[in-house]
């Protein structure tokens, strides 16, 4: 109904204390949830077409540099049954899943934002009632005008409204569930205030023209192209803990080259021993990697899929020595891997990574009698096999830098 969306507006309005000014614009976006749920489902109700508006918005902000934001709202919001825990839960919940998609889509300074912590709109389910045709229209309008109070629910710790309760025993509850079929599915929102500022133009002084001999000159066209939508392109210098603590030095490099996709190339380097000569985990490594990245900043979830190549000389201690065939013969072979990108702060610059990764190698290996003295131990024989399973673990820190693709001018 379009009284809901003005309501809350109000609402909005009294929350963020907007500035009322001829230059000042208000655009207002919500989404809908399923029940009990506080993540953004693009395929429910029309959030499809509401998502668009978001990003075809701040699109429009990227573009018009004139256009400055003053404030942004947000809001949460949950249909009255189940307890007040569960209902202040969800709706805190889905606002933060809605400011969560505005923010990684656009820079807000926190000084600019709001954030509205009523969680259940009775004003708005008083006029849905009125406007409705529901049975026992007048004793549920005058339970709703009851002054408030919580109650424990069900004899638990969660509490809920008294009056929900009235409501329920009216008609042996089928008031209630008449009220839950019409009005509850449209109270389970989150909403975005957008407050702009656009300068009024300011007028042009035209001269008196002047008049002088006309010169014909060849016609100049001036063809503006449209701006491009930027894309920070992102260079991560990243380097893995594990390998660290084994005493494998490495780094590496990724190249977030669009949204979705990146490329990596990390190095591992042993040239040491363990303690003793006995013990020893020697190798050059590279694993070059295209990864896929599930949201389109480039973080959180990944696949990837990897090019193996090493170098290798192990010994642990025991009876045997091993090393790729005439240390001309090194592991080659590949696989997949799957991760997780998390930022440690709020510029997303520091991030730390986690990724476990499988292959398939086959091997061609030299065998030797471990000894203290590793040129005296004999060589025993030369085997071949095809090595699969776990071929990447990973605990990475990554520090990234930012190079903003540029936008079209004039030609």
């Amino acid at each position: 109904m379009s009284f809901k969306k003005h309501f809350i507006a109000l609402i909005l309005f009294v929350f963020a204390i907007v500035t009322a000014s001829a230059q000042e614009v208000k655009t207002i976006i919500d989404v809908d949830f399923r029940l009990n749920v506080a993540t953004i489902d693009s395929t429910y109700s029309d959030n499809a077409k509401q998502l668009q508006k978001i990003k075809d918005f701040i699109q429009e902000l990227k573009e018009d540099t004139t256009i400055s934001i003053k404030e942004v709202s947000f809001l949460g919001a949950a249909s009255p049954e189940g307890s007040d825990q569960i209902n202040r839960r969800l709706s805190k919940r889905r606002l933060s899943a809605l400011e969560n998609y505005v923010r990684n889509r656009i820079y807000i300074p926190d000084s600019i934002i709001h954030r509205n912590e009523t969680h259940i709109f009775w004003d708005i389910l008083k006029e849905y009632v009125k406007n409705g045709d529901i049975s026992h229209k007048e004793e549920i309008l005058a339970i709703l005008d009851e002054e408030s109070e919580l109650v424990n629910y069900y004899q638990s710790d969660a509490h809920i409204d008294s009056r929900i309760l009235k409501i329920r025993k009216l008609d042996n509850g089928k008031v209630w569930r008449d009220m839950n079929r019409l009005y509850f599915a449209n109270m389970r929102n989150a909403e975005v205030v957008f407050v702009t500022q656009k300068p009024e133009p300011q007028p042009i002084i035209v001269p008196e023209p002047v008049v002088e001999p006309t010169v014909e000159e060849p016609d100049t066209v001036i063809v503006e192209t449209p701006a491009i939508e930027g894309w920070d392109y992102r260079l991560h210098f990243k380097t893995n803990a594990i390998g660290l603590a084994a005493g494998i030095s490495n780094a590496a490099i990724e190249f977030d080259f669009a949204k979705h996709w990146s490329v990596a190339v990390p190095i591992y380097y042993s040239a040491w021993n363990y303690a003793i000569e006995t013990i020893k985990f020697r190798t050059l490594a590279v694993q070059p990697e295209v990864r896929y990245w599930f949201s389109e900043n480039n973080d959180k979830f990944f696949l990837g899929a990897h090019f193996g190549f090493a170098q290798y000389n192990i010994a642990i201690d025991g009876s045997y020595r091993y090393q790729d065939h005439n240390m001309d013969h090194p592991a080659l072979g590949g696989g997949i891997s799957v991760g997780y990108r998390l930022p440690l702060e709020a510029s997303k610059r520091w991030n730390v990574e986690f990724t476990l990764g499988a292959g398939v190698y086959p091997l061609k290996y030299d065998v030797f009698h471990n000894t203290d003295d590793t040129k005296n131990g004999l060589l025993i024989g030369t085997e071949e096999m095809t090595y699969w399973g776990l071929d990447n673990a990973a605990i990475t820190f990554s520090y990234a830098l930012d190079f903003r693709k540029k936008k079209g001018g004039k030609q």
